[in-house]
């Protein structure tokens, strides 16, 4: 998945429960106003039970789709038979078993 798409998909999943939030606030408000008993009392039920569900479904899907596009990238390089960059994609299809820094360079074992 490239850099873009996946902005795209954690933008989008983002705007979803802003838009799911601010719907559990005016159902929030609607029962809170049909109630009988203490109107902050419901208010705060219906509000905090929906925006906690929806957030933490919102981080949870974040979180799948950061992983996905975790071993994928792109970006532009100058290379040599090139006179402008070009678009190179990459994939990490394994690891390297070597302990490596995070300058690049391989950690000695002690």
């Amino acid at each position: 998945m490239s850099s873009y798409k996946e902005s795209l998909l954690v933008g989008l999943v983002r705007i979803m429960a802003n838009v799911l939030m601010l719907a559990a606030l005016f159902l929030a408000m609607y029962n809170a106003s049909h109630s009988s008993g203490s109107s902050m009392l419901i208010f705060c039920a219906w509000f905090f039970g929906i925006t906690i569900c929806v957030w933490v479904a919102a981080w949870y899907l974040i979180r799948l789709i950061r992983e996905k596009g975790q071993s994928r990238a792109e970006s532009f390089l100058l290379l040599p038979h090139c006179t402008e960059p070009c678009l190179v994609r990459w994939e990490v299809v394994e690891h390297s078993p070597l302990n490596v820094n995070k300058t690049g360079g391989v950690a000695k074992e002690k």
